[in-house]
C-alpha cells in the first residue's frame, strides 16, 4: 500500500508538472500570436503549484531531500543522535498538524461562503483542499523518514558495538 501511495505521488508530480508547462507554453504562445492572454492558464498554473508543492514535500521527507543540518548531529554519540532525530520529527509533526488545521479551516471556510476563483468560476475548496491533504500526506512522509532513520540509527550502534 504504501508503495502505491508513494508511486502515486510521484506520478502525480510528473502530470501536474505537464500540465503546469503545458499551459504556460500554450499561453505565451497564445499571448505572443494574438496579444489576448488565456487568463485561467495563469489561476490553474498557480493552484498546480500549490498541489506540486505539497505532493513534492512528501517525496522529497521520504527520500530525506528535505533540508537538514546533519553537520553537527553527525558529531553527537548515537544516543544524542536518535534524540536529535526525534526533536526534528516532532517539530515537524506540529508545523503539519497546524497546517493541517489552518487548512481545513480554509478549506470549510471556502465551502460555506460558495468562493469560486475568479475566471473559471471553479469552486476554490477544490484547490484549498491541497493544504489539508498535503499535511496529512506530509505528516505520514516524516514519521516514516523518522523510523527509518531510527532504524539506520540502531543498525549503526549495533556495528560499532
Amino acid at each position: 500500500m504504501l508503495k502505491f501511495v508513494e508511486k502515486f505521488q510521484e506520478y502525480a508530480c510528473a502530470v501536474m508538472l505537464f500540465f503546469v508547462v503545458a499551459l504556460a507554453f500554450a499561453n505565451v504562445i497564445v499571448r505572443y500570436l494574438t496579444n489576448a492572454s488565456l487568463a485561467f492558464t495563469e489561476e490553474l498554473i498557480i493552484n498546480l503549484f500549490v498541489w506540486l508543492t505539497v505532493f513534492g514535500g512528501a517525496i522529497a521527507f521520504k527520500r530525506k531531500a528535505h533540508l537538514a543540518v546533519t553537520a553537527l548531529t553527525n558529531l553527537f554519540p548515537p544516543k544524542l543522535q536518535k534524540a536529535a532525530v526525534v526533536f526534528s520529527a516532532l517539530c515537524s509533526t506540529a508545523l503539519f498538524i497546524l497546517l493541517l488545521y489552518h487548512g481545513y479551516n480554509l478549506v470549510v471556510q471556502e465551502y460555506v461562503n460558495k468562493m469560486t476563483t475568479y475566471s473559471m468560476a471553479l469552486p476554490m475548496w477544490w484547490f484549498g483542499l491541497a493544504l489539508p491533504f498535503g499535511a496529512v500526506l506530509l505528516i505520514i512522509s516524516v514519521v516514516q523518514a523518522t523510523l527509518e532513520e531510527l532504524r539506520l540509527l540502531a543498525e549503526k550502534e549495533q556495528a560499532n558495538g
